[in-house]
């Protein structure tokens, strides 16, 4: 398919096929006529094409040769599918992008309307904000992670270092078991079994937000005055 970025070469060959058209009706009028006019006024016009023909053609080339820098070195060893997963997940926690993650929670949301069914978020962050700020520390919780999410779970790792975990369709008891599951995997991984502190917030649909940015708010409130888990 055509980048749109360049353009399309059809127009300048349409141009340069009128041009010769005009070029050979214009020679046959001022061989077979003796008034000249129609064969000068076909020249102009094949003079008109033939620039108009060039002018297109260069702004092709430049187009094509401004639009392959975009290209980085290696996109032609790269696979369709490879592309895709990089614009999906982070490369530094192996988690689905932030922006996935709130594109998920929305339809969560609109699935647990339709079905009349309870949706749960998790936020789990460490009582000591240095720890969370660290920049090694989202990529540490994402790949501890690996391996121990439910195939139905969903989670992410905010930028401020908050992992964000949904239940979909979780009871009360079922979510509180699978959150301390959760602090229990991140002490095992990241502090070699050493316990560390963590703060959590487990807010429901619809109780505690009908929409995602009042669930976020919810868990937020919670957060600031939730006991540690």
């Amino acid at each position: 398919m055509q980048s749109s970025l360049v353009p399309s070469p059809t127009p300048p060959r349409l141009a340069a096929a009128a041009a010769l058209l005009a070029v050979a009706a214009s020679g046959w009028l001022l061989v077979a006529l003796e008034n000249h006019i129609y064969g000068v006024t076909g020249l102009v016009l094949s003079v008109f094409l033939a620039g108009l023909f060039v002018a297109m053609e260069l702004r092709f080339v430049r187009a094509l040769r401004w639009a392959q820098p975009l290209a980085s070195p290696g996109d032609e060893l790269r696979g369709p599918a490879e592309s895709v997963l990089g614009a999906l997940l982070d490369p530094e926690t192996t988690l689905p992008r932030v922006w996935l993650f709130s594109t998920r929670l929305k339809e969560e949301i609109q699935r647990a309307e339709r079905h009349g069914r309870v949706l749960v978020l998790c936020v789990l962050e460490p009582e000591d904000p240095a720890i969370r700020l660290d920049q090694a520390f989202r990529g540490r919780v994402g790949r501890a992670l690996r391996g121990h999410l439910r195939t139905s779970d969903f989670a992410t790792v905010s930028h401020s270092g908050r992992l964000l975990v949904l239940f979909p369709e979780t009871v009360v008891p079922s979510a509180e078991v699978a959150t301390r599951r959760l602090v229990t995997t991140l002490n095992s991984v990241l502090n070699e079994g050493k316990p560390q502190r963590w703060r959590a917030a487990l807010v429901w649909y619809p109780e505690d937000g009908r929409n995602a940015d009042q669930l976020l708010e919810s868990a937020q409130r919670l957060l600031a005055k939730r006991q540690v888990a």
